[in-house]
């Protein structure tokens, strides 16, 4: 069970309380003002000492300190992870990935993954699942070739937990040697399955539309379960962005005429209403400073606060060459995690900062102290635990019409009458009881 340290914001000072904990603790959810550390334009001389500063920090709390020591002395192969719940804007900027409990890094450590709850709670209804795991990368970043993200996406879809979970791989791009790449690989893994192997991944590849509309149509087509998009993050009119390249833009590149980021800019707010009518479980950002929280609130964060259950940015600048080796390892992750989770019971957690774990790993290397890039990749979740159920394809379609009748009665005016409000409200219960009568 998680761990939750709460940030809270009165005017210009930040407070710090103890929100969740498994065990009983005293003075539970009690404020108390606290004193942000510096946040280190690039990196501290030493991060260990950085982690341990930011832990006697929190420790300046009792209840706090209490519910980090509760954490601290789980046993090798449990998890109890920690969760920042990040209502103060400075609060977010702090990077408390680097937390250190005076003997390892946590979010090295299976035992503590470190994650962040974002501003605004949003209920999150349970999602049922039937195989196959739905990923859809977007690939189109200008200046970024996508081949190497690609590769490692195909062999994620390819381990042993991805044949037995059954994974289909969408790709959609307009870089068209990636287009060729992943056309190829889809060839082979049609052919594969031809020949006997049923348990191979179905790949899928699209051209990127110039558009908003027609990649949201894309996208919602595709329904993905999780999300990866390989772009470039960014700020405009004080509002996070994401920009994709696309094929005019790789035309024009071609011809030497600049193009900037790319010429398909979403917004926050546009980037939701694609997403919102698929209900992905997770959007991965695979773009610099997407979850950077020094001049507004983080893209990713802003994602979360607006409804997707859950997305993954990068804290600063990244080069691609790290974020290649973070897209390869990350994947396994979440393909195991989520095979193990439909394994476990009726309605299991999936709790989204341990597929982190790995990355970390792989990008910290043998110093963590030297290579700092394990501290960039954020995520950030609701509060409530994510909760997956194996299901009938007849449930999923019930709860996803659910979802669009609670959707719509939530968006009503007050004064709207009561003869459609009970229409509504007829339309939620029936298909509730279809929900309930239906077998799993």
């Amino acid at each position: 069970m998680r761990t939750v340290v709460a940030f809270e914001q009165r005017g210009t000072r930040t407070l710090v309380k103890l929100a969740v904990c498994p065990v009983t603790i005293p003075d539970l959810g009690k404020l108390k003002y606290t004193t942000l550390p510096a946040v280190p334009d690039d990196r501290p001389p030493s991060l260990a000492d950085y982690g341990e500063a930011l832990r006697a920090l929190l420790a300046k709390h009792r209840p706090v300190a209490r519910g980090l020591d509760n954490a601290f002395a789980q046993q090798i192969g449990t998890a109890s992870p920690l969760y920042f719940h990040m209502v103060s804007t400075p609060a977010d900027a702090v990077p408390w990935e680097q937390l250190h409990n005076g003997e390892r890094f946590c979010a090295l450590d299976g035992r503590w993954p470190i994650g962040r709850i974002a501003r605004i709670e949003q209920d999150v209804e349970p999602r049922g699942f039937v195989p196959p795991l739905r990923i859809v990368a977007v690939l189109s970043a200008a200046e970024r070739d996508g081949l190497t993200q690609l590769a490692g996406l195909v062999r994620a879809a390819t381990t042993l937990d991805a044949r037995e979970l059954g994974v289909h791989l969408h790709v959609i791009s307009a870089q068209n040697e990636l287009l060729e790449a992943a056309r190829t690989a889809e060839r082979e893994e049609a052919y594969l399955r031809a020949d006997g192997q049923t348990d191979r991944p179905v790949i899928t590849v699209q051209a990127l539309p110039g558009n908003e509309q027609d990649l949201s149509s894309c996208i919602t087509a595709a329904r993905p379960h999780i999300l990866h998009l390989l772009g470039h993050g960014g700020i405009r009119a004080n509002e996070p962005v994401f920009s994709l390249l696309t094929k005019a833009d790789y035309a024009a590149q071609k011809a030497g005429e600049p193009v900037g980021m790319g010429s398909l800019v979403l917004p926050a707010q546009s980037l939701v209403r694609i997403l919102k009518p698929c209900a992905p479980w997770l959007v991965v950002l695979g773009g610099c400073q997407t979850a950077a929280a020094v001049e507004t609130q983080a893209l990713a964060h802003e994602l979360v606060s607006l409804g997707i259950p859950a997305a993954v940015g990068m804290r600063r600048k990244v080069v691609l060459s790290v974020a290649d080796r973070f897209c390869r390892a990350l994947y396994p992750a979440v393909v195991s995690l989520v095979l193990a989770a439909v394994h476990d019971g009726e309605m299991p957690v999936i709790d989204w900062a341990s597929a982190l774990t790995q990355p970390r790993v792989v990008l910290a290397g043998a110093d963590p102290e030297r290579a700092d890039a394990w501290t960039d990749p954020v995520l950030y979740v609701q509060h409530s635990p994510f909760r997956v159920f194996p299901t009938s394809p007849r449930k999923v379609e019930l709860t996803g019409y659910l979802r669009f009748w609670l959707d719509y009665r939530d968006n009503l005016p007050d004064t709207t009458d009561p003869r459609v409000m009970n229409y509504v409200e007829t339309r939620i219960a029936q298909t509730r009881e279809l929900i309930s009568e239906d077998p799993p």
